[in-house]
């Protein structure tokens, strides 16, 4: 029994014990807030106040007046952001909507691109995993496409990337979200050097790390980073911050777990940023305060969380109640649009076909009347060629009669020249055997003046047959002595009185030769020129003209 009331007198001093500590670390740890606060940058809290929201609503109006479209866009997506930040989803989804339209109709694709992420983080805000997935994906397409054409750097990619990161942390998926941020990483360090945007990574990395069990590893990245976002982000502090308080509280170190927590609402309450954060860091306080069994404390986080959800996210409530409205609507819009877009576009395709077809039908009926025409023209091109050759050749025919006619004329006077040389050596022959015969015969002096004077006409006679055979068959001469230039004066000669076709008996009268000599001579002549015994020596002479 004395054991027992020791055991209880013990548990009860060491509870007082505890709960002393425990104000005093809360003390602490409140007056760190309250240093914390005291120093901080009214500077940024300026950045998402009620009067930059006037001065950017102003901004876009003037904007908008003066035709500045693109400006426009950029204001009414930095007021969406604000209005992100204080959980107005049904205004930033307004806003955001109208610069996507706006991007659509100056045919933008870079402010598209960027339009569709903002929609895509505003989806995170409001759970809607589905949704946020589509837009990023769909932005980080445009930007490919922008990409390949060269008119965006790779470096864009990194924030669609980032928010893919931080959606795959929020539904608690560590493995896709860890892909994402490596995918952050490598564009982070092939885009030269962009420290602004590597402690977000490593916040989301020191997160996964406490997720993988790497509570200390975490921390110390956590403490890393946490100067720098002090001094140029402290609103996301509200995000890093319940990090830590998670972080802390794995370590079981209740008070400093409990001490960040706070930090991280009070500086969202402050700031008016990353209100649809809270609701979890409530969440989250609610389950210390059940570890080391403050139940009170627990209800009433979970409660707070629970009003918060409500206010930020049910359909149902004031915030948000015209959310589902405006998507109507700018969707309607938006099919709308698109629907008169694809009308237009049919009707323009119907009549680009229409003037297509027309000057198909134009350009064939061009073509066939060219065609034609070219037909026509060479068939009269060719018509007249053929006629001109056709008159040409029957000219040229005529000429190659009329020199045939001529030439077989003149040789035929050689003929008859020539048979009448041969007549006249017969008559002189037989005049000569009768002076020889006579019984009262001339004296020798005479009858040798007389055999003179008929060998030398003889000379005469052959001299001018050659030389009327030459002028008369000059190519004849030419062709057969560029052919066998090795023939002598009486195998041309020889030649010649074959081609006038005679008989070896007149050409051995000519000669004044045997008719076994002109066999002989004529033997020789095939020879020289190379001809077999079939070959007809009249035949070959004559296609020497």
């Amino acid at each position: 029994m004395k054991h027992r009331l020791i055991i209880i007198i013990l548990l009860f001093y060491t509870s007082l014990l505890w709960a002393q500590d425990n104000k005093i670390s809360s003390t602490q740890n409140d007056k760190q807030t309250d240093e914390f606060f005291q120093n901080f940058d009214h500077r940024f809290s300026h950045e998402f106040s009620e009067e930059k929201v006037y001065q950017l609503k102003d901004k876009y109006a003037k904007q908008m007046a003066n035709g500045d479209t693109l400006k426009a866009i950029n204001t009414i997506s930095k007021l969406g952001n604000i209005y992100s930040n204080h959980a107005s989803y049904s205004l930033a989804y307004q806003q955001f909507w109208k610069a996507l339209l706006l991007a659509d109709e100056i045919n933008n694709t870079k402010t598209t691109a960027r339009s569709l992420e903002d929609l895509a983080w505003l989806y995170i805000s409001f759970k809607r995993k589905e949704e946020a997935i589509k837009y990023f994906q769909t932005s980080l397409k445009v930007k490919k496409q922008l990409i390949t054409k060269g008119q965006l750097s790779k470096i864009n990619l990194s924030s669609n990337y980032y928010g893919l990161t931080t959606l795959y942390r929020e539904t608690n998926e560590p493995l896709m979200s860890k892909i994402y941020l490596d995918s952050c990483y490598m564009i982070h360090y092939s885009g030269g050097d962009n420290t602004a945007d590597k402690p977000f990574l490593e916040a989301e990395e020191s997160y996964y790390q406490l997720n993988k069990g790497q509570n200390t590893q975490a921390l110390k990245k956590m403490h890393t980073i946490e100067p720098w976002f002090a001094k140029n982000q402290p609103h996301y502090l509200v995000i890093l911050y319940s990090f830590m308080g998670d972080a802390y509280k794995k370590s079981t170190q209740y008070d400093k777990s409990e001490h960040y927590y706070k930090m991280s609402i009070k500086i969202s309450e402050n700031s008016k940023t990353h209100m649809n954060y809270i609701p979890r860091v409530y969440e989250h306080l609610s389950e210390l305060y059940l570890r080391i069994g403050n139940h009170k404390n627990a209800y009433k986080s979970l409660l707070e969380a629970k009003q918060l959800n409500e206010h930020l996210f049910d359909s149902r409530s004031e915030n948000n109640k015209a959310l589902f409205e405006i998507n109507d609507q700018f969707r309607k819009e938006q099919e709308a649009k698109n629907n008169l877009i694809q009308k237009q576009r049919l009707a323009h395709l119907e009549q680009e076909k229409r003037i297509g077809l027309l000057q198909i039908l134009l350009l064939s009926g061009t073509i066939i009347v060219i065609v034609i025409s070219v037909f026509f023209y060479i068939k009269h091109i060719n018509s007249k060629h053929k006629s001109q050759e056709k008159l040409a050749k029957e000219k040229r025919e005529l000429e190659n009669k009329k020199n045939r006619e001529l030439l077989e004329l003149k040789n035929k006077e050689l003929a008859i020249s020539a048979l009448q040389l041969i007549e006249k050596d017969e008559l002189l022959k037989q005049l000569k055997t009768s002076l020889t015969n006579n019984p009262t015969p001339p004296t020798d002096s005479e009858v040798n003046k007389l055999f003179k004077s008929i060998s030398l006409s003889n000379a005469q006679n052959w001299k001018q047959f050659e030389a009327r055979f030459k002028s008369v068959n000059q190519e004849f001469f030419k062709t057969l002595v560029t052919t066998y230039p090795k023939l002598t004066a009486g195998d041309r000669r020889l030649c010649a009185l074959v081609r006038l076709n005679f008989s070896s008996k007149d050409i051995a009268k000519l000669m004044g030769i045997s008719n076994e000599s002109v066999h002989t001579l004529r033997y020789r002549l095939r020879k020289k020129m190379g001809l077999a015994r079939a070959d007809n020596l009249f035949k070959h002479l004559e296609q020497f003209g």
